[in-house]
């Protein structure tokens, strides 16, 4: 479908931020509270922190890899377009140098 000039494909644009629901869970996230283990109420990102800490350490790798993701962030990737046709897409690994070198 083309689109005259001066026509947009998004007329309604963006959604409204009260219609987000990155808004709307931070929202309800900011003034929730929850009650810890030792009966402390704590915000409700805490607890979440805790607990995606908590399966993380008892092997959950989902969780171990979004906490990784999170504080180091995802490795570089590269996709590499050079008009044969072929897309050659590769991570580049981290290179940890042996102490022997």
């Amino acid at each position: 479908m083309a689109y005259k000039p001066g026509e947009c494909g998004n007329p309604k644009g963006r959604p409204k931020k009260a219609d987000a629901m990155t808004d709307i869970l931070k929202g309800e996230l900011g003034t929730l509270s929850l009650v810890d283990d030792e009966g402390k109420a704590v915000p409700a990102k805490q607890a979440i922190a805790r607990k995606l800490i908590d399966l993380a350490m008892n092997g959950d790798t989902p969780a171990l890899k979004y906490i990784y993701d999170r504080i180091d962030g995802k490795p570089r990737e590269s996709i590499d377009l050079d008009h044969s046709g072929e897309l050659k897409y590769s991570i580049i690994p981290a290179v940890i140098p042996d102490d022997d070198d």
